[in-house]
């Protein structure tokens, strides 16, 4: 198979790859969903959908790659994604393995893309549309939550080790809008906000801009896979924000670590269920 990819142009590889290493988790999660799991040969460290994932072998963490051990496994293509791994993948790609880059998703109709898209590389295209066909009843779950009169005002934070919060171009914000969830930070023009403040258009000061923009609802994605209830509301403070009404009222909804920060498919069930939190909050 011979494919043209816009960020790194020509690449060959097998018609149906039967040794893949994929260190992208969103990937890794799809290519279990279209039922060629048996054909993942290795992962990154971050790769923990499905459980199934969690047996594959490791050849490095999100952003670096042992290459003893990918060589080892003499894989016919890669998958990565763009972002974080991008020098990642510009070395893999002089080492001469054949590395496909998935972009990151600016809306939640990005990842139904990514499904396809992935389909096509490990010839399964057919199952991924099957695929895209299940998801979609995600997004009408997302829908069918939005109700009339005044939409609940929404801060997003994701601990990836400092701050991470959605702006305007994130699988995220667009999630949320289906639902009817308002992103206080939907208008910043941009995918993420890294740290407390935006540099670029304006500096933006996050801390005093929440304090006038007042939101509804605070969601709080952890680091930890087993955070305590209130850690949401420990950080809110720390930050000086215990005047905010939201966490005076206990309108702050703590998440685990990657639940909403991973882009596969089982994201968009995830944003249901965190969207349906919101409006019981709201109320």
């Amino acid at each position: 198979m011979r494919v043209y990819n816009p960020y790194v142009g020509w690449i060959e590889f097998p018609d149906r790859p039967s040794r893949i290493v994929s260190l992208c988790p969103s990937a890794t999660e799809t290519l279990f969903m279209l039922g060629v799991g048996d054909r993942v040969v290795g992962v990154s460290s971050w790769c923990h959908r499905p459980r199934e994932a969690l047996a594959k072998p490791k050849v490095g963490s999100y952003t670096d790659v042992v290459e003893e051990r990918l060589s080892s496994l003499r894989p016919e293509l890669i998958i990565t994604t763009t972002g974080a791994q991008r020098e990642a993948l510009e070395k893999l790609i002089s080492q001469g393995y054949p590395t496909y880059p998935i972009p990151l998703p600016k809306t939640v109709y990005d990842i139904l893309s990514m499904v396809v898209e992935i389909g096509g590389l490990v010839g399964e295209l057919d199952m991924a549309l099957n695929v895209c066909s299940k998801l979609s009843t995600s997004l009408e779950g997302l829908r069918s939550l939005k109700r009339d009169g005044r939409l609940p005002k929404t801060y997003v934070e994701i601990d990836l080790g400092g701050p991470t919060i959605p702006g305007y171009f994130s699988h995220v914000t667009s999630a949320l809008h289906l639902a009817g969830v308002v992103n206080v930070f939907a208008d910043v023009p941009a995918a993420y906000l890294y740290g407390m403040k935006l540099e670029g258009y304006d500096v933006l000061d996050v801390v005093r801009e929440l304090v006038r923009r007042n939101p509804d609802v605070i969601i709080y994605e952890s680091k930890s896979f087993n955070p305590s209830p209130d850690e949401g509301v420990k950080a809110m403070v720390e930050r000086g924000l215990s005047n905010l009404e939201a966490v005076r009222d206990g309108r702050v909804l703590t998440l685990q670590a990657d639940t909403l920060a991973h882009y596969g498919p089982s994201f968009l069930t995830e944003a249901v269920k965190v969207c349906e939190q919101v409006w019981q909050l709201f109320r």
